[in-house]
């Protein structure tokens, strides 16, 4: 007997089932390491205690018609060591069919997460909920401050709609200052599966100058000077009218609120025409910020918002399942056709004193899809890190000195903390 009915994938996460596994990065990591060793048993009963609190992710993917549906999922999550030689990927048996994943190597967790069940706030609320159970679990002493889900709150209150659908009948109309800006896009590296990270950090304690106005939007600097080092290392390649444009994803719950944990974000651009050597750095800024602003605005996001749900409801029109592909796999493409990069940012993330002090590391973890390379960027502990992720490893580290290089030559304290390579999961559709 097939699973249960629960309900369809929703607007944003839904077109990543569609749209090819491998040229889309539908698979985010969220890494978090401890000050004790992992034990893999106690692991997998915390992440198999907390899944009541996301009552959207206990689900397989299963094809009915032409078409996907998430399915009710009642098997055991299964939790293996990161260096075990059989690795399983969201959507395998192996995972429980899961479409997401939990491993551990020593101290550390891995959380690969299909991204048609969360956002970047949604991957650090269960990232957050699971340790928060582990150390429970483990015998360490935890309070709660309510800044965890956490047991034995329940799901009550958690709603499984897709929030995109308040959006729809939100008025909204393309604000006059709208523009798509032609972007510089340099075509992903091909023949390597192996992804190379690059780690920097900016206390915010040492930010100094224009830069400090700008501590609680932080994209507001770092896009400026991330799309800086590529107009240097790319600018012979850049046609006349292409701009370096950051694609800068936004979460919607702050503007419209919602109970559910269902993906609920979407992207602005921000077009780089204002260069660092040609203008003052705070024109620069004040240029990204009202550019930023306006796109901000509610009736802005709904009308940026309500594209990107009629981008997915254009999926589902697809008469045969092989025509979903390909609208989905069009869609995708045409979205990374309007960008240079993107910037996912988890925003400033805080947990209990209690729970704080068994953390050492927090932080997301994208994978570049159609683009060459992507970012991921999160407040912790009064600290921004920036991850880099390229398929290029030498131009990645290239780039990320240049990023460093810019901000201290704008009293903006930054350095590189890390540099690493690694293996992305890889969904696998049915």
């Amino acid at each position: 007997m097939g699973p249960t009915r629960q309900y369809s994938p929703d607007l944003a996460g839904g077109l990543y089932l569609y749209a090819d596994r491998s040229a889309c990065g539908s698979v985010a990591r969220f890494v978090v390491s401890l000050t004790m060793h992992v034990k893999g048993d106690v692991l997998e009963q915390a992440v198999n205690d907390v899944l009541v609190l996301f009552p959207h992710i206990p689900v397989r993917v299963s094809r009915e018609g032409e078409q996907y549906v998430f399915g009710k999922n009642t098997a055991r999550v299964p939790v293996c060591g990161e260096s075990e030689s059989t690795r399983r990927s969201p959507g395998e048996e192996s995972a429980g069919g899961y479409l997401f994943t939990v491993s551990f190597s020593g101290k550390t967790v891995y959380f690969d997460i299909h991204m048609s069940l969360f956002d970047e706030k949604g991957m650090a609320a269960f990232a957050k909920a699971v340790v928060f159970r582990y150390v429970q679990l483990a015998g360490f002493p935890v309070e709660n401050d309510g800044s965890v889900r956490a047991l034995p709150d329940g799901g009550s209150h958690v709603s499984t709609d897709d929030p995109f659908d308040m959006i729809a009948d939100i008025p909204a109309s393309r604000p006059a200052w709208y523009m798509d800006a032609k972007a510089f896009v340099r075509p992903a590296t091909a023949g390597s599966d192996m992804v190379h990270a690059v780690q920097l950090r900016i206390p915010l304690s040492r930010l100094r100058s224009h830069a400090k106005e700008f501590a609680g939007s932080p994209v507001t600097f770092i896009a400026p000077i991330v799309s800086q080092s590529i107009c240097e290392m790319y600018g012979s390649e850049m046609q006349p009218g292409e701009y370096v444009v950051a694609a800068i994803s936004v979460n919607l719950r702050q503007y419209f609120p919602t109970v559910s944990l269902r993906p609920f974000n979407t992207l602005v651009s921000l077009a780089y025409n204002r260069r660092i050597n040609e203008y003052p750095f705070n024109t620069i800024l004040m240029s990204q910020k009202k550019l930023l602003e306006a796109q901000l605005k509610t009736d802005a996001l709904a009308y940026n918002a309500q594209r990107k749900a009629a981008a997915m409801e254009d999926v589902y029109c697809g008469r045969t399942y092989a025509d979903k592909v390909a609208r989905a796999e069009k869609a995708v493409a045409d979205k990374a056709a309007k960008s240079t990069y993107v910037i996912h940012s988890a925003g400033n993330i805080g947990m209990p004193e209690s729970l704080d002090r068994y953390v050492t590391e927090f932080y997301p973890l994208y994978v570049p899809g159609l683009h060459d390379m992507v970012l991921s960027c999160i407040t912790f502990r009064n600290e921004i890190l920036l991850t880099v992720a390229g398929r290029d490893s030498g131009r990645t580290d290239l780039i990320c000195r240049r990023i460093a290089g810019l901000m201290n030559e704008n009293e903006i304290y930054a350095y590189i903390s890390d540099g690493f390579d690694f293996s992305p999961a890889t969904y696998r559709r049915p």
